[in-house]
């Protein structure tokens, strides 16, 4: 199974591969040496927050998208339901919260 750091640097591997550029290319627009960029697509160190924005932006996506990987399923759906409740009115999420614990109720029987 990869750790952490072999699944952020095989996201990154594989959007620098979609964008088809080789790995001088997307560490001369990184700023970082192509030799550092193969440690990370491998897993090999540690990068910084900085680091991943600067891949990140030269990729052409947002820096949380690199971490996707790592994130589990319950953190992502936990995330997805509180955006949307972010987004009603407190009497719509309060109809969504009665909606949400009749599921609830019915799914444990």
């Amino acid at each position: 199974m990869l750790n952490e750091l072999e699944k952020i640097g095989k996201h990154i591997k594989n959007l620098r591969v979609e964008h088809d550029l080789t790995q001088q290319v997307l560490a001369e627009r990184a700023d970082i040496s192509y030799k550092y960029l193969g440690e990370i697509e491998r897993g090999q160190v540690n990068l910084s927050i900085e680091i991943l924005i600067k891949i990140a932006q030269s990729l052409h996506v947002n820096a949380g998208d690199l971490l996707n990987d790592i994130i589990d399923d319950e953190t992502r759906t936990v995330s997805k339901v509180k955006a949307i409740f972010s987004e009603l009115t407190k009497k719509n999420s309060e109809a969504a919260l009665d909606i949400l614990q009749v599921f609830h109720k019915h799914m444990k029987k």
